[in-house]
């Protein structure tokens, strides 16, 4: 899908009685480039990610997906799959099932499966449906989890991508996304800047600042 991007304009939100807000502004990120947004901590990080994943509302400002306003929309209309740090798969189930797991609707059987085969051709991970995630590698977890983004009845339109001290770094979900997927934009939203600092020349980096600018 050519000429998707990601924009905010004028974001601001509440975290922990603050008003917050991105530097610079706006943020930008086209069709197959990377970019990062830092914060203070990984409360700060997730709040951010609230924000767009419509767990939160702004305070005011736009969120445009190919220039298409999508505040008003809920989480699974908005077309940003999210990667969790880590991976956040669920351990008794098999990749296949974690792959799955967003899957709804009527069609269900044989096209569930399909749909669920060709995310996973798509991101080499057909030798492990049946493994679970702890027979997995870090970096593979977050493959899976990708795909798993991947695999859900509302095509992706951006990515999002969480990065946290403590979890695996997000490099392979970041570089397994603009390979597989390189008409969508990737956001990293992160709380370690030396982490994010080593990702392969991302486009450009925003931080989480104090409404006024501080």
């Amino acid at each position: 899908m050519p000429g998707l991007q990601l924009q905010l304009d004028g974001l601001t939100w509440e975290h922990g009685g603050d008003l917050r807000a991105l530097k610079p502004d706006p943020l930008v990120v086209e069709a197959g480039e990377t970019a990062v947004v830092l914060a203070g901590d990984a409360a700060d990080a997730e709040a951010f990610t609230d924000v767009l994943l419509a767990q939160a509302w702004p305070l005011r400002g736009r969120i445009r997906i190919a220039g298409r306003e999508i505040i008003s929309l809920p989480a699974d209309a908005r077309g940003i799959a999210l990667v969790p740090a880590g991976g956040g798969l669920i351990p008794h189930l098999t990749v296949e099932q974690n792959i799955a797991f967003g899957l709804r609707g009527p069609r269900g059987g044989g096209f569930h499966k399909g749909q669920v085969n060709y995310v996973a051709g798509r991101l080499n991970l057909q030798g492990f449906l049946a493994w679970r995630p702890h027979e997995l590698s870090p970096d593979e977890r977050l493959r899976v989890a990708l795909a798993r983004a991947m695999c859900h009845w509302q095509a992706a339109r951006a990515v999002v991508i969480e990065d946290r001290a403590g979890y695996t770094p997000c490099h392979a979900a970041v570089s397994e996304s603009l390979k597989a997927y390189p008409d969508l934009p990737v956001l990293v939203v992160s709380d370690d800047r030396h982490r994010v600092e080593t990702l392969r020349t991302p486009t450009g980096s925003w931080e989480v600042v104090d409404a006024d600018g501080s």
